[in-house]
């Protein structure tokens, strides 16, 4: 690509040159066209004048006397100018009376294609006339009423008479000519306008730009007393100008650099006698970089560790402080069982065989050292992150406004693995209905634990739904989950997670909060998320959660919190 863009002495006359051919094809395409509907309009006002007074006079001469003198009347036909042919159809598109000899008339088939032969039949049903252009002809067809029969007032026999004309290609042929012609002058003068145009560009802008050109040149091979030397006001006479004071510029830096290089000679020695303190002061400079990289390091660890010991601290006080109740549970329920086994003493078969697979003495025994267990690891854990927040030295997170659809969209990301197709479902739709929402003042982290609570389980509903339906219709169903956000009023917004899953039978639905309960086998489910996610949302925000649902239609979850913590509104 060494060679272009081309030099200026030929792009320009050429871009000329294309812009006049341009305008040219332009202005012909125009006139043709222009030209091409009046030669139409003519064409087609000349032979409609001519169909109209010719059906006319037949008609009249059918109506009179029978029809005589109409092979007068077409035989005047001959004389019009383009005509190629005129043919006057019966009834029954017989040839009646044709401008050419009788052996010479073409059919009413070889006349007009199939599609033409549809417009005689409407003009002989309508008696209206009608002219058109094909491609090659101006066609009219005209009714004429034909003798009438006996005891007939108006003529049932209609016949019709078709003119064919050729003159429209003569008209657009000379058109043409005439579009060339005067195409064909205004390139001329174009041309010769682009050739004194570049002529005065060439003298004013080419030849002094290629004065420039050559001073560059020479400077740039080491002389340096070259100038350009233009003149005038224009910006190649500014531009030369710069490049003269440039080139004395150069001129006086390049003396005083070689008599800089001559002290140079003399300031080696001191140079070299200061190296040695400079490289002791950058080996000094490394050494306190390197502290300044540690203290960063550990001032962005601090903040991530205070993040993550704040994440970790929540769930981890909630099952401190529920190991407790836990425990007093556990031991109610025991008890409750050897209550009913003392009051029942003649069980079942199944039943005593299940209670010896359960092995209860073992779970008695069990149990308290896995709830110690668990409460120590959970004060290590407290411990653990107390020393971290101790030594992140930052304070906890507090509310701030946040975008909810944010929040949101982290938690399908995180759950995306789950939405994806497996082996034995398909992928799960996530449709979003979002409305436009302003930033809503919130524990953000918390709100996404919920949101993450809320979908995990309509996840858990779909995945039941698509194992119950395997083999049935329902299996073919799609599995979607729907989320829509709305503005309720100027102070609190609403989120809605719908499931199109098997739905929470009634007596379930009032226990969906309860600490510890779950309908989910064990092992997979704790009880413990919509719970947490009612504290965060109800006592931690101010607002509402509750849950809708019918079997076989579907779960809905209802998220309401304020926009702000302090204009609060009354909830339902």
């Amino acid at each position: 690509m060494k060679h272009f863009p081309p030099p200026l002495r030929y792009t320009i006359p050429a871009t000329l040159l294309a812009l006049s051919a341009l305008v040219s094809a332009y202005s012909l395409q125009k006139e043709l066209s222009l030209g091409h509907r009046r030669n139409v309009e003519k064409v087609t006002d000349a032979v409609r004048f001519v169909g109209d007074r010719t059906a006319g006079i037949l008609t009249y001469l059918y109506r009179r006397n029978g029809g005589n003198g109409s092979e007068l009347i077409m035989s005047q036909l001959q004389d019009e100018a383009n005509l190629r042919i005129g043919v006057l159809f019966n009834e029954h598109n017989q040839v009646m009376l044709s401008t050419v000899r009788r052996n010479q008339t073409p059919t009413l088939d070889k006349l007009l294609p199939r599609e033409e032969q549809q417009r005689l039949e409407r003009v002989r049903r309508d008696r209206t006339g009608q002219v058109y252009v094909s491609d090659e002809w101006v066609v009219a067809l005209y009714p004429v009423p034909l003798s009438a029969q006996a005891g007939e007032v108006i003529p049932s026999r209609v016949g019709v008479l078709v003119l064919q004309y050729d003159s429209l290609r003569a008209l657009q042929q000379r058109t043409l000519m005439d579009a060339l012609r005067r195409s064909l002058e205004s390139s001329v003068v174009l041309a010769v306008l682009c050739i004194g145009v570049w002529y005065v560009f060439d003298k004013s802008v080419t030849l002094r730009a290629k004065r420039l050109v050559a001073a560059t040149n020479r400077l740039s091979a080491g002389d340096l007393a070259v100038r350009v030397g233009l003149r005038g006001s224009d910006e190649l006479a500014q531009i030369a100008e710069a490049f003269d004071q440039m080139a004395s510029m150069i001129q006086s830096k390049t003396e005083a650099l070689e008599q800089s290089q001559e002290n140079l000679a003399t300031a080696h020695a001191e140079v070299s006698s200061q190296a040695a303190q400079l490289s002791r002061a950058l080996q000094e400079l490394r050494t306190t970089q390197t502290q300044l990289i540690q203290t960063e390091k550990m001032s962005s660890l601090g903040q991530l560790v205070a993040g993550i010991a704040h994440e970790i601290n929540n769930p981890v006080n909630f099952i401190h402080g529920n190991l407790q109740h836990l425990r007093e549970y556990s031991q109610d329920l025991l008890g409750l069982v050897y209550r009913y086994q003392q009051e029942c003493l003649h069980t079942s078969a199944d039943l005593q065989a299940y209670l010896k697979q359960v092995d209860l003495e073992f779970i008695e025994s069990d149990l308290p050292q896995i709830l110690n267990s668990i409460e120590t690891g959970t004060e290590r854990i407290r411990q653990i992150v107390l020393t971290l927040r101790n030594f992140s030295r930052l304070d906890e997170a507090e509310m701030k406004p946040v975008d909810i659809h944010e929040g949101i969209d982290s938690t399908l990301m995180i759950l995306q693995h789950r939405l994806n197709a497996q082996s034995d479902r398909p992928a799960i739709q996530i449709i979003k209905q979002y409305d436009n929402l302003p930033p809503v003042e919130c524990y953000a982290s918390q709100l996404n634990q919920v949101f993450m609570n809320i979908l995990s389980n309509a996840i858990d509903a779909l995945e039941t739904k698509c194992m119950d339906a395997q083999g049935t219709d329902a299996s073919l169903q799609p599995l979607i989950i729907t989320i829509r956000t709305h503005q309720l009023t100027p102070e609190r917004i609403a989120i809605q997670i719908h499931d199109n899953g098997p739905g929470i039978p009634e007596n379930i639905q009032a226990r969906l909060f309860d600490p510890f309960f779950t309908t989910k086998p064990v092992g997979k489910g704790t009880g413990l998320g919509l719970s947490i996610s009612y504290q965060i949302v109800v006592e931690k925000h101010k607002g509402l959660l509750k849950c809708s649902s019918c079997p076989g239609e579907g779960t809905c979850f209802w998220i309401e919190i304020p926009i702000e913590q302090h204009s609060l509104g009354t909830m339902d």
